[in-house]
């Protein structure tokens, strides 16, 4: 469900069709500020219980879909601000690049982990406008769990020298811009714009 993850060893979770529909359906639902029961977008346990452990999904105790494919109703420390709403992702990464996928208008906010000043990029059509010094983390070691292994990690800081500062030296992964991580979402999250477009407005 991640096209531009690292490599985290669960190929089948992004080929299997079932897992796919969960996170497209899923996604929608989110986006569209709907509260969907889990047992709504897919009658396989088990399925949910891979992916609830592979930390591609979040539901409650009540079954209601909290988390998926970068989209989160539970506070974080990033978000995107664009016409309908706000709404709450996995991390910085994924504050980016859904809007950048979705070819909207929008405001990627976030903080810099080693000196807590708010990051706002602002995107035009899907398209980042600014931006051009902060620079974003992203890991390349193998992702057992998709929010602890990545998200957790793929943050985004004020430039060079403070992403130095905030990242471990031994640590996988290589340091991007802003229009690299716009272009990774355009990938990654290529199947919820083609699902939102084909939906139409929300009701």
């Amino acid at each position: 469900m991640s096209t531009g993850r690292g490599g985290d060893g669960l190929t089948w979770l992004e080929e299997d069709a079932a897992a796919r529909r969960v996170a497209v359906d899923g996604f929608v639902a989110l986006w569209r500020g709907e509260r969907r029961f889990i047992a709504d977008l897919t009658d396989e346990p088990r399925l949910v219980d891979d992916l609830v452990a592979a930390g591609r999904l979040e539901v409650d105790e009540g079954g209601v879909l909290i988390g998926v494919h970068g989209l989160v109703t539970r506070p974080t420390r990033h978000r995107i601000a664009h016409t309908q709403g706000t709404v709450n992702t996995w991390c910085a990464l994924d504050a980016i690049g859904i809007p950048a996928a979705l070819g909207i208008d929008a405001d990627a906010i976030t903080s810099c982990p080693a000196c807590e000043t708010e990051l706002r990029v602002t995107l035009h059509r899907g398209v980042p406008v600014n931006g051009g010094a902060m620079r974003l983390w992203l890991p390349t070691s193998r992702c057992a769990h998709l929010v602890e292994d990545f998200c957790d990690h793929a943050n985004l800081y004020c430039d060079h020298d403070h992403l130095s500062d905030g990242v471990a030296s031994q640590s996988a992964g290589r340091v991007i811009g802003v229009a690299e991580v716009a272009a990774i979402g355009r990938q990654t999250w290529s199947d919820v714009a083609d699902a939102i477009k084909r939906s139409g407005p929300a009701s």
